[in-house]
């Protein structure tokens, strides 16, 4: 029997329909199985285990206190309007988008005090399209005197405001280098060293990138990133951090990279580098954090060197930020000194915590022979604590530009974001 065109119209739309279906039960039973696993551990909770509700999430302990359980999530909604230089493909006019960030289920526990397990999951669906992952999924042992042990899915140690949680960081959005690094996206696997101890803390692992291209024989790309980092002051109330990290991403064969591909606003308003074919790529940064009272000062100048891969140019990626936020409520901003990393301010129990934020952020990349690229953001917001599990958040930025857009696009424009955040 033939198949006439409209037929075959049909057909083709009922299989798209029927892909799209699948893909959006396959979101709906990921969520299904992982909820009710939860809810039978739950369920399975005696008299005798240990049941809590706290701002961080729902915990189980069993009796004696060798197993416990953990469930939290988070929720991240942004609300961004942009135009000029961030809306080209329309003649710079303003543009409203939303976008669901993040929506995240977080579960993990302990067994017999030196084990740990951590299993988080990302679901985020989109019309005629669907996205769930693993985000952070791994075993980690705590008993070694000198440093825990990490092997799984977790952050390299590379950048304070990327190690800093997407709950506790002040900007909407990370600085601009996390857009020119794949160090800031979860790595397929790694093994990963941290410090266990007071002072001078340090974290190494060796890490296969995620979405990296395989070495020239076929084997996977392993990545060596490290960090070093201290507090020399870190009292109730002060706190000084620094620290230095670096990461070689082990290429050894030609690949095409850009310098950066910015998302000001990460549901639109992209503004991208051009392309370069590279076969090395070196990163160096050193950070700093400054907390006194409701007073931070952060910032952190970041250098990725790519070589030009078959006698082509090399280049640069020279990058810096500083963020400085107060609190008009009085909190201090948190920070871990074993870890050295910074979080966010807590709210009291008599009622809502407000803290302004402000923020220059700065890019530049420079291949040889070429007109340097550049954009420059300067950031102005308001965050809003209802409560320690709430956050409302307003940034404003001003973005300039050099050498993206053409002669007769504007090389300017200004962002309005906003995120309603639940965290738990």
């Amino acid at each position: 029997m033939s198949v006439t065109k409209p037929h075959h119209n049909r057909l083709c739309r009922l299989l798209g329909r029927v892909r799209a279906n699948s893909r959006r039960c396959y979101v709906m039973k990921t969520l299904f199985f992982y909820s009710l696993s939860c809810l039978l551990i739950a369920f399975q909770a005696s008299a005798d285990q240990r049941v809590n509700w706290t701002n961080s999430g729902f915990q189980i302990t069993s009796p004696g206190g060798a197993f416990s359980f953990k469930l939290g999530g988070r929720m991240m909604w942004d609300v961004d309007s942009f135009d000029g230089v961030l809306n080209r493909s329309n003649d710079g006019s303003r543009r409203l988008r939303n976008d669901l960030r993040r929506s995240r289920l977080e579960l993990g526990g302990t067994a017999y005090d030196d084990w740990k397990f951590t299993f988080d999951v990302n679901i985020k669906a989109k019309a005629g399209a669907s996205n769930t992952h693993l985000h952070a999924v791994g075993v980690g042992y705590t008993g070694l005197h000198a440093f825990d042990i990490f092997v799984g899915r977790t952050k390299e140690p590379f950048g304070l405001e990327e190690l800093t949680s997407s709950k506790s960081i002040s900007s909407i959005e990370r600085n601009y280098f996390t857009e020119a690094t794949d160090t800031d996206s979860q790595p397929q696997f790694g093994i990963r060293l941290d410090s266990n101890g007071s002072g001078l803390g340090w974290s190494v692992g060796l890490f296969n990138p995620a979405g990296g291209p395989k070495k020239s024989d076929g084997n996977n790309r392993i990545a060596f990133t490290g960090r070093l980092f201290g507090a020399p002051i870190d009292t109730g109330s002060k706190t000084l951090h620094l620290g230095i990290a670096f990461t070689d991403r082990n290429i050894d064969r030609p690949i095409q990279q850009k310098g950066f591909a910015l998302d000001v606003a990460e549901s639109g308003g992209k503004l991208d580098s051009s392309w370069l074919t590279i076969d090395s790529d070196r990163q160096w940064g050193v950070e700093g954090l400054y907390i006194a009272g409701p007073f931070s000062l952060q910032s952190e100048v970041f250098v990725k060197k790519v070589g030009g891969a078959n006698g082509g140019p090399d280049g640069d990626v020279h990058h810096y930020y500083s963020q400085a936020t107060y609190s008009l409520t009085g909190e201090r901003r948190g920070y871990n000194a074993k870890s050295g990393i910074a979080d966010m301010i807590r709210p009291s129990a008599d009622g809502w915590a407000m803290e302004l934020v402000g923020k220059l952020d700065h890019i530049e990349w420079d291949i040889e022979g070429l007109p340097t690229q550049a954009v420059s953001g300067y950031l102005a917001g308001l965050n809003l604590y209802p409560n320690k599990n709430v956050k409302l958040m307003l940034n404003v930025i001003r973005v300039t530009s050099e050498g993206i857009a053409t002669a007769d696009e504007d090389d300017a424009g200004t962002v309005i974001s906003t995120r309603l955040q639940l965290a738990f």
